[in-house]
């Protein structure tokens, strides 16, 4: 009987078979897409963040913190729509950056996160950060959302609701 499992009758022929089955789903690509959080390859900002249209355009943090998420926060998809399954929402809530890099004060940047799944909301976050360091304005920016994203990747593990991160603490 070659090619077919054979049980002795406990049931563990099938439960091989099963695992099997399990194990090929999860090295395809389908299985992973399954899994993973779905965020937005670009975020939009509340209307009253305070970023001027010079920041948004030259630090790019639409795009720039998605990006920058998805290479500190595990099993993260960037997708142009969110659909259904599990995706974190994502809104740049206050940015703080008036220009001259270091030498015109301290930068800040808040972001406002919903994860959801099935429909339902898991989670809710507000990050802030804020910096005197960094390569120009724009880098000071980028510093804080690394910085929040590192915050976000600890979160994202164990969600709560209404979870104060980084400096909103």
């Amino acid at each position: 009987m070659r090619g077919m499992v054979r049980t002795n009758g406990t049931g563990r022929g099938l439960l091989a078979l099963a695992l099997g089955g399990l194990l090929a789903m999860a090295g395809s690509p389908h299985a992973a897409e399954a899994a993973s959080t779905k965020v937005l390859k670009k975020i939009p900002y509340h209307p009253m963040s305070g970023a001027s249209p010079k920041v948004k355009e030259e630090c790019a943090l639409a795009t720039k913190v998605p990006e920058i998420f998805k290479a500190s926060v595990p099993d993260l998809q960037l997708v142009d729509k969110l659909g259904g399954g599990r995706r974190l929402e994502l809104t740049i809530r206050d940015v703080h950056a008036p220009g001259g890099g270091i030498f015109s004060g301290p930068k800040w940047v808040r972001i406002d996160g919903t994860l959801k799944s099935g429909g339902k909301t898991v989670g809710t976050f507000r990050a802030n950060r804020n910096t005197m360091t960094g390569a120009g304005t724009c880098g000071m920016l980028h510093r804080c959302v690394s910085a929040i994203a590192d915050d976000v990747a600890g979160w994202i593990a164990s969600p709560t609701m209404d979870a104060r991160l980084g400096n909103a603490k």
